[in-house]
């Protein structure tokens, strides 16, 4: 008995030790959620992918940050960014409130560190939302933070009930356009083409919600960037991939009112702490202050 109990002993420890090594990390200054993988970046995002989609979700982009920065000759670790969604928890978010389309749908970072460490990363719902003042529907919020910690095998989290998120709305640029939504958008197309500018998708949230069975005003996201630039950026902080590609929000509000709606890139390099691209930084913000003023500018 003893020497079956040694022998259950000993195969169960080699198992344990050859269990890939995961482990959960929460940074205070932005809610970030990290774990960390013992397999390559590449390998660890065909795995994440593979259970997104077992989950009903659709993979709306899959950008592969250090392959389009070696095309423009620029030295970056592995690094992606996977987009997806599912429209019924989305639009009852942005019922709420619309802008909280710009951060929907989901994202998912996942990038190599300086020692070769894989990373995977992402905000929360419960971030999210506090960043919009949306609170409800709370089903929906508990069912994303379920979905993205199994998928991630996220444990031992913050208790983000507990928290106090900066409402950032104040911080988002809006403004407003003569033209109805399609128009905006497609003049926001044209104006991102002609300045040789990758569109990586367009996500129509309201054409997505009545599909669904679900009303939402006109709301619309672009989704656009340069990799000699946000190259630059993710050298200083991979983790500012969570919020590259660049994005623009369209949306009618309720009076009927058309608006652009963005964060500059000196907001998004203070979420991650970047401080050594102010060159960068300026570059970025007048260039989304240049499109947006384009789209809107009458003829």
């Amino acid at each position: 008995m003893k020497k079956t109990t040694y022998i259950l002993w000993f195969f169960t420890t080699i198992l344990a030790c050859q269990q890939p090594h995961k482990s959960t990390k929460t940074t205070p200054y932005n809610m970030l959620i990290t774990t960390h993988h013992d397999i390559p970046v590449e390998a660890l995002a065909t795995e994440l992918i593979s259970k997104i989609e077992a989950k009903g979700f659709k993979i709306i982009a899959d950008i592969n940050h250090a392959a389009a920065a070696k095309k423009v000759a620029i030295a970056l670790r592995p690094t992606r960014t996977l987009i997806f969604g599912k429209p019924l928890g989305g639009t009852k978010l942005m019922q709420q409130n619309q802008t909280i389309g710009l951060d929907l749908p989901l994202k998912i970072l996942i990038w190599e560190d300086s020692s070769g460490k894989t990373n995977c990363s992402y905000f929360n719902a419960s971030t999210l939302t506090s960043r919009y003042g949306v609170s409800e529907p709370k089903t929906v919020i508990e069912a994303i933070n379920q979905t993205l910690a199994s998928v991630t095998d996220a444990t031992n989290t913050t208790d983000f009930s507990k928290q106090v998120v900066a409402n950032i709305t104040d911080k988002l640029i809006s403004k407003k356009s003569p033209y109805s939504v399609d128009s905006t958008f497609a003049r926001l197309k044209t104006i991102i083409e002609a300045k040789n500018l990758s569109i990586m998708a367009e996500i129509p949230h309201d054409i997505a919600a009545s599909s669904v069975g679900l009303k939402l005003r006109p709301t619309r996201t672009l989704v656009f960037g340069n990799p000699k630039i946000g190259s630059l950026l993710m050298q200083s902080n991979p983790e500012i991939g969570l919020d590259l590609p660049l994005k623009l929000l369209v949306h009618e509000t309720a009076q009927g009112e058309v608006f652009i709606s963005y964060f500059n890139a000196s907001f998004l390099a203070n979420r991650y702490r970047i401080k050594d691209k102010e060159a960068v930084v300026n570059k970025v913000n007048s260039a989304l202050n240049g499109i947006s003023n384009a789209a809107i500018t009458t003829e």
